[in-house]
């Protein structure tokens, strides 16, 4: 008896395609017409790309170096760019306080106050912290002193915020408590000042 081999109907269907596959991939590579790179200059090219060869080798190498890239939310721009207004304003005063421009924005924050209001009042009562009469008292908060200017931002920040929450969030309104004997003249000075540091 004949030994008959008996293939299966996937065997012979894989068989076939691995040889159209090779076969497909011999002749590829047969029509690439390039010979073996050993340094530009001998370098052999199709025709059809000889114009993007001569472009880069007379294309100057330009580097270019990407710092590192920081994405940052519209809520931290607006807070760095916060900061920057007063501390800008501030150090064109030789204002002490332009150190302290993110204690400003942050307490502002904490305590629901317009950010530039507590930097306008120093600039009006000490002149930015040059002129205190208490320690580190640069707004001339009743008779306290203060262990620094960050206890002092903090501290009167979240006075001025009780006026905010009773409504009262303009210095005109604010004044009539803050410096009542001098309240219109006090409140346009420090809406001045405010309107300087910045939106």
């Amino acid at each position: 008896m004949k030994n008959i081999k008996v293939y299966n109907k996937k065997n012979v269907l894989a068989v076939i395609a691995g040889i159209l596959a090779t076969g497909l991939i011999l002749n590829t590579v047969n029509e690439i017409a390039l010979t073996q790179i050993e340094g530009i200059e001998n370098a052999k090219f199709q025709k059809e790309f000889e114009q993007d060869v001569e472009y880069i080798q007379n294309t100057p190498v330009q580097e270019t170096v990407l710092e590192n890239s920081v994405s940052i939310s519209p809520e931290d721009a607006l807070k760095a760019k916060r900061i920057e207004n007063i501390r800008k304003y501030l150090s064109k005063r030789g204002a002490p306080l332009a150190a302290n421009a993110q204690d400003f924005v942050e307490a502002a924050q904490k305590y629901g106050i317009d950010y530039r209001l507590v930097a306008a009042i120093s600039i009006i009562e000490s002149s930015g912290g040059l002129h205190n009469f208490k320690p580190y008292n640069a707004w001339g908060w009743g008779s306290y002193s203060f262990k620094n200017f960050k206890e002092g931002i903090y501290t009167v920040s979240k006075g001025l915020g009780g006026y905010y929450s009773r409504g009262l969030d303009t210095p005109k309104e604010i004044s009539v408590y803050y410096c009542p004997p001098s309240a219109d003249s006090w409140a346009s000075k420090v809406s001045y000042v405010m309107n300087q540091i910045g939106k």
